[in-house]
């Protein structure tokens, strides 16, 4: 079932976002909701067959500004900052109830910000592909430059070129390629911005709530050195390490990842305390 799509204003930035409704009302009144934060640049519609994974319940997942289809944010923004927004606009569209949070590479930030600045809404904590802030080196250092260099995204067409390298390094399938829609060099630098400036490493120790740290083995944009330092701050994280697995494998190929996905987010999954690794095919 895709999203259906609408617009929220928070923290003065103007988001559209994506809505999947739980069908029944047992779901409705039960189910706890989820709160899916994409990639730099990403829009919700690539998260849509990954949200297929999750059940009958109410899951959001908006584009940030620039991104998709929301309008350019008018001046730079905070990760701490959009965090507060997306949490008010969570409370508005789910009173009184806690969610669980699932990020996606730059959206991985985000959702660590939700976590230790409103720990007591967040349900469950999922990181996928995602970094901790620390000065850790990523994968392809060529693609990365290009992508995080001013110079190389302020102009439309060079913007669309290093986005194009970025997903065919990270493993964009044709289906993934399809549902893109190349963001403004606004948007990009805004959101490069956001996480030049964040961190929340020395708060992860002391996050509660049950957490899953999923990497991909051969990601060549974030290294699964990130997710490791990730399992330092966060000891009572389980990790889902996935091999073989590029950057956008959860995104390109949804089925060899939500699965796993999914257990850690039932409430009737039986959690296991040691860290895990799967193998699937290519």
């Amino acid at each position: 079932m895709p999203f259906t799509y609408r617009r929220y204003t928070v923290e003065g930035l103007t988001l559209r976002v994506g809505r999947k409704d739980a069908r029944s009302a047992a779901a409705q009144a039960g189910a706890v909701p989820l709160l899916m934060l994409n990639g730099i640049g990403f829009n919700a519609e690539l998260m849509e067959p990954l949200a297929r994974h999750f059940g009958d319940r109410s899951i959001v997942c908006p584009d940030m500004p620039g991104c998709g289809d929301s309008p350019d944010p008018v001046v730079p923004y905070t990760i701490p900052r959009l965090a507060k927004g997306l949490v008010a606009m969570m409370e508005t569209e789910f009173p009184g109830r806690s969610y669980d949070v699932l990020g996606f590479s730059w959206g991985g930030a985000l959702a660590q910000q939700i976590a230790v600045t409103t720990a007591s809404k967040v349900a469950r904590l999922l990181l996928v592909a995602t970094t901790s802030g620390l000065l850790l080196p990523f994968g392809n250092a060529e693609v990365m430059r290009r992508l995080l260099d001013p110079t190389e995204y302020m102009r439309p067409d060079t913007l669309a070129e290093n986005f194009m390298a970025l997903l065919s390094e990270g493993g964009a399938s044709a289906g993934l390629l399809r549902r893109f829609t190349m963001p403004s060099p606004r948007g990009v630098s805004c959101q490069v911005g956001a996480l030049a400036a964040w961190t929340a490493a020395p708060l992860l120790p002391f996050l509660r709530m049950p957490v899953l740290l999923a990497g991909m083995a051969e990601d060549p944009i974030v290294t699964i050195a990130h997710q490791r330092a990730l399992a330092c701050l966060i000891p009572q994280a389980e990790t889902l390490e996935i091999r073989p697995g590029s950057h956008l494998l959860p995104l390109a190929v949804p089925d060899r990842v939500g699965p796993d996905l999914a257990r850690f987010l039932s409430p009737a999954a039986k959690k296991e305390s040691a860290a895990k690794t799967t193998s699937s095919p290519a």
